[in-house]
């Protein structure tokens, strides 16, 4: 038990991480982790509730962070900002924020299982009106935390539990990874009224959209940007 709880620190933390630097390989380890502890319902539980709220708490602290970063860049220089989002950066913000605010749920549920899509929903959100983040968040942790478990659970009784079961949920996360990637680019080729960057933006590294924020609260934010793209 004492090798499980340290094991599950360096889970959270991971978790957690992965939000800033989503590099790091949470959805392996949460998955490979599953494999380890299969056929103990209590260790599972465990996995499944501190991944959930791991990610949670990396999505909050973020979206947090970011509406902050946002409010002082816009009090700094609003014009300035403004000029920073051009393109089909702002494009892509605009179309983030204005599905958040129709369907902020249903965006989540997609935007979670894209490689730094949590980290691109959180910017646009706390570009937004008072978006229900914490309840989006909450959802995206849960649903998340399901599959990555579920999956470890499936490839475990598939291949069995230790060490094959490692192996296999690494080899999957980087085929689930790949089938992603390619079904977004694909999306995009039978989307052209999409700027050229919409939707494989989401999957870059976090600095593709930090290097052009809006300011909250802006009219191009989700007023008049929303009015123009519609």
């Amino acid at each position: 038990m004492t090798v499980f709880f340290w094991a599950m620190l360096i889970l959270i933390g991971m978790v957690v991480a992965d939000f800033f630097v989503p590099m790091l390989p949470s959805a392996t380890l949460v998955t490979a982790a599953a494999g380890l502890v299969f056929g103990n319902p209590i260790l599972i539980g465990v996995l499944l509730v501190g991944a959930a709220a791991a990610s949670w708490l990396g999505e909050f602290l973020g979206y947090r962070l970011f509406r902050s970063l946002r409010t002082g860049l816009a009090r700094r220089s609003p014009r300035a900002v403004r000029g920073l989002v051009t393109g089909a950066v702002a494009k892509l913000e605009t179309l983030l924020q204005r599905t958040i605010s129709d369907h902020p749920y249903r965006t989540t549920m997609v935007a979670r299982f894209l490689p730094a899509g949590r980290t691109a929903l959180a910017w646009a959100a706390a570009g937004t009106a008072k978006p229900p983040y914490a309840r989006m968040a909450a959802l995206g942790g849960v649903l998340w935390a399901v599959y990555s478990v579920g999956l470890g659970l499936v490839i475990a009784w598939i291949a069995g539990p230790g060490l094959q079961s490692l192996v296999g949920s690494v080899v999957t996360m980087a085929a689930v990874g790949l089938f992603l990637g390619w079904l977004a680019r694909r999306w995009q080729r039978t989307h052209p009224d999409l700027p050229d960057a919409a939707v494989l933006a989401i999957a870059a590294a976090p600095d593709t959209v930090l290097a052009a924020p809006a300011p909250a609260g802006e009219p191009g934010d989700t007023g008049e940007a929303t009015a123009r793209a519609a």
